[in-house]
């Protein structure tokens, strides 16, 4: 009798509601509790896969909309930008994102700022985003998180200290959890502390809540900078100011990272010939 009303209720409106309501609950309850081993991971190729299909179509669009307006008015040396960071366990990976900046210097011959170097159209591929969709690959592929830490050059990385580089025990992020803890007096030393908050405490709700807040800085088109130190100047640069780095060992910092780029390129040169000899066998 009682199996008899359950089904009967199940096929009414308001009992079919109450399952499915019932079942979201508790897959929301196991990806909370399996979050950060699993389902951090699952989330991140899945949405960035679906990313990846939906924006296509408007990055092909947009990039040769760009082809064509670098070639008239020749504004950057390239058409992406391309910079080396460090991933999660140090291991180093490539960015390559679409260019809005012009590559213009002072009278000094320092770069000018961003903002007197971005072109118009530059400005839309920022704010739209379409400026980091080749980024949505690298989440894809497990280089990069939705959320995480802010991603830092080799170069920074190499002058971290030992107890810095907990950042690293995780992967970096599109979105870090400065787009709602962070401001415009951060310091380094603000955004190490707040790294190491984030990897003690990950979890699907901060996650949902540090996205949810960068995407509604996004569509309301709020241009503070939550990052602070952190988005004007390296931290080599910042420890050059402070003193706790000399121009000598910021230099031999610079060598050896650039010394490990060419080993790993030359690395991967062998690995490629060493393939194609290979095939022809």
């Amino acid at each position: 009798m009682q199996s008899i009303l359950a089904a009967s209720f199940l096929n009414t409106p308001w009992g079919m509601a109450i399952f499915i309501i019932l079942d979201i609950a508790v897959f929301i309850l196991i990806a909370a509790l399996n979050y950060r081993w699993l389902f951090k991971r699952l989330f991140d190729i899945l949405f960035s896969a679906v990313f990846l299909a939906v924006f296509l179509p408007f990055f092909l669009i947009f990039l040769g909309v760009d082809a064509l307006y670098n070639r008239t008015a020749n504004a950057y040396r390239s058409l992406f930008e391309h910079t080396e960071y460090c991933g999660k366990k140090e291991k180093p990976f490539r960015v390559s994102v679409l260019s809005t900046e012009r590559v213009l210097h002072d009278e000094a011959g320092a770069l000018l700022p961003e903002e007197e170097r971005i072109t118009r159209f530059g400005k839309f591929l920022k704010g739209s985003g379409l400026k980091y969709y080749p980024m949505l690959a690298l989440v894809f592929l497990g280089r990069m998180s939705f959320v995480g830490p802010v991603p830092m050059t080799a170069e920074d990385a190499a002058a971290l200290a030992p107890e810095r580089k907990v950042r690293f025990s995780v992967r970096p992020g599109f979105v870090s959890s400065l787009s709602r803890y962070g401001g415009e007096k951060l310091t380094y030393a603000d955004m190490f502390e707040e790294d190491e908050e984030y990897v003690r405490h990950i979890n699907l709700f901060r996650d949902l809540a540090f996205f949810m807040t960068r995407l509604a800085q996004k569509v309301r088109g709020e241009k503070s900078n939550n990052l602070g130190e952190v988005a004007k100047r390296s931290y080599i640069e910042a420890c050059l100011a402070e003193g706790t780095l000399t121009e000598e060992e910021a230099e031999a910092i610079r060598r050896d990272v650039a010394e490990r780029a060419v080993r790993r390129s030359s690395a991967a040169e062998e690995k490629k010939r060493f393939q194609e000899r290979d095939m022809l066998r």
